[in-house]
């Protein structure tokens, strides 16, 4: 009778956990393109406001220099530029996470035998605004 009182709550928290998931992703939204960033400067809206559009776009630019520059010509604002950059800079972090933890290597004394062993991922690097920043994991 315990197993089976036991097995029945599981198997109810397990389909309660598995509808709750379902129900947060909510609506998907079509990433922002450049010309709507345009757009949202030209009619006059501050950094904030379209920053917060970006933000709830869920979009992360991949926004070469000289696309930066035609962007400031186009009217947007300077603090959206940083915003977009900064995104940049941490989608190219996430992007060397990965490969770094694909390249993991082990290292120590003993991987078995002397009672401990040490993870440790190979560093990498980012280039950003002409300087490297160098990271590990």
């Amino acid at each position: 009778m315990k197993r089976s009182l036991l097995g029945i709550i599981f198997l109810v928290s397990a389909a309660m956990g598995l509808a709750g998931c379902a129900s947060l992703a909510g609506p998907e939204r079509e990433p922002m393109q450049l010309e709507q960033l345009v757009s949202l400067a030209k009619d006059g809206k501050d950094a904030q406001a379209i920053i917060k559009a970006i933000q709830d776009s869920n979009t992360v630019f991949d926004v070469t220099a000289s696309q930066y520059a035609k962007l400031s010509r186009d009217g947007v604002p300077d603090a959206v530029l940083d915003f977009m950059q900064h995104g940049q800079l941490k989608m190219a972090e996430r992007q060397g996470r990965r490969e770094a933890l694909q390249d993991a290597w082990f290292y120590g004394r003993g991987y078995w035998g002397w009672g401990y062993s040490s993870w440790v991922p190979r560093p990498y690097g980012v280039w950003v605004g002409g300087r490297y920043y160098k990271r590990s994991y």
